[in-house]
């Protein structure tokens, strides 16, 4: 098949309207938000072809392709973003994808990551598909957690969601993760028609196997073309369906100042037992951001929510000095804005290219 590569986007980011605080600190933005957090996505392909993501039909229809290997960041180059950056104060890093187990070499990207001065967290979102093999080579490598993707404990609906899943396989690479000492999270989108009777057990679920579930209200990305606002579960609803269960849901005491956007919560009755959700659309959180996000090729993007972005390979690979990098990280936080408008206007990328 023919490759129509994705465009590179605008690296002249907007300003954000508003009132804000100017400042000389280049991971502060003009809403006085710290960046604490880099996620880095180290690949833009996947195994898995899943209907909210990266579906067949939108590869096949040359909606989406992928990015030829010289254009992704090599191993050095993400080291050296992330050495500024740690240098600057961010000390947790999430690698994403696509799906990062498929980048060769990734138990070394996880090493080299987790030895920069600086970084205290070095952590993963995955399928799950190659985790049994990967847990312990990841672990001894340096990673902490891992948030593993899991919408349906129902085998058949989860190869229907993911093309080419295979349930039992992602559900022992959970219980390699446990078993290795790495702190587990599971992810569902959640979704009507999908998953909305499995609410209850998919935490139960990941509670027995010594995991914390998270949901996710599903987003409009890809210009909206995987969308339909009918199928979103709101963070509401989802507590609603557990505490009816369960009992009443209280604020979990735990927060930690690196953590990503989830908020958490835990039985009253068993407080032991957590869960997060991640209410992007019902309840938004932006005004407490603390993260940047830096696609495959080095484009690093202040918002999930809007397509605006400032290319950091571009300044490497043109011989920038590590003061060029702080300029162009600094141009884009100060263009970071107060919030997304995903309700108004779907970005045009990607989940699979920038790993949510």
């Amino acid at each position: 098949m023919a490759r129509v590569h994705l465009p590179v986007v605008d690296a002249r980011p907007e300003r954000p309207a508003g009132q804000g605080t100017v400042t000389g600190d280049p991971l502060v933005d003009t809403f006085a938000r710290r960046i604490r957090y880099l996620r880095v996505s180290v690949t833009d392909r996947c195994n898995y072809r899943c209907s909210y993501c990266m579906p067949e039909t939108l590869e096949k229809s040359g909606g989406l392709s992928f990015q030829p290997r010289s254009a992704i960041l090599s191993f050095e180059e993400i080291e050296q973003i992330v050495a500024v950056f740690a240098d600057l104060g961010v000390r947790k890093v999430r690698l994403t994808g696509g799906e990062p187990t498929v980048r060769h070499g990734i138990v070394d990207l996880v090493r080299r990551v987790a030895r920069v001065p600086g970084i205290e967290q070095v952590v993963m979102t995955t399928n799950g598909h190659l985790l049994a093999d990967l847990a312990v080579p990841l672990r001894d490598a340096g990673l902490t957690a891992i948030n593993v993707s899991v919408d349906t404990l129902d085998a058949g609906r989860f190869r229907e969601i993911t093309s080419r899943g295979d349930l039992p396989r992602v559900l022992a690479g959970i219980d390699a993760a446990v078993a290795a000492g790495l702190r587990v999270k599971t992810n569902a989108v959640a979704l009507h028609g999908i998953n909305e009777t499995e609410l209850v057990a998919l935490c139960e679920d990941a509670w027995a196997r010594g995991a914390t579930p998270r949901f996710i209200e599903h987003m409009p990305m890809s210009d909206g073309a995987l969308y339909d606002s009918s199928q979103r579960i709101s963070a509401a609803v989802i507590r609603r369906t557990l505490e009816e269960v369960h009992g009443p849901l209280v604020p979990a005491e735990t927060r930690n100042p690196d953590a990503g956007p989830a908020r958490y919560w835990a039985l009253a009755n068993d407080p032991a037992k957590e869960l997060g959700i991640i209410s992007a659309m019902t309840e938004h959180f932006c005004d407490d951001c603390n993260r940047l996000r830096l696609t495959a090729i080095g484009e690093l993007h202040a918002c999930l929510g809007h397509d605006d972005a400032v290319s950091l390979r571009d300044v490497i690979r043109s011989g920038g000095s590590r003061e060029d990098l702080v300029r162009a990280i600094a141009g884009a936080v100060s263009g970071k804005r107060a919030g997304h408008v995903f309700e108004a206007k779907a970005p045009a990328k990607h989940m699979i290219g920038i790993g949510g």
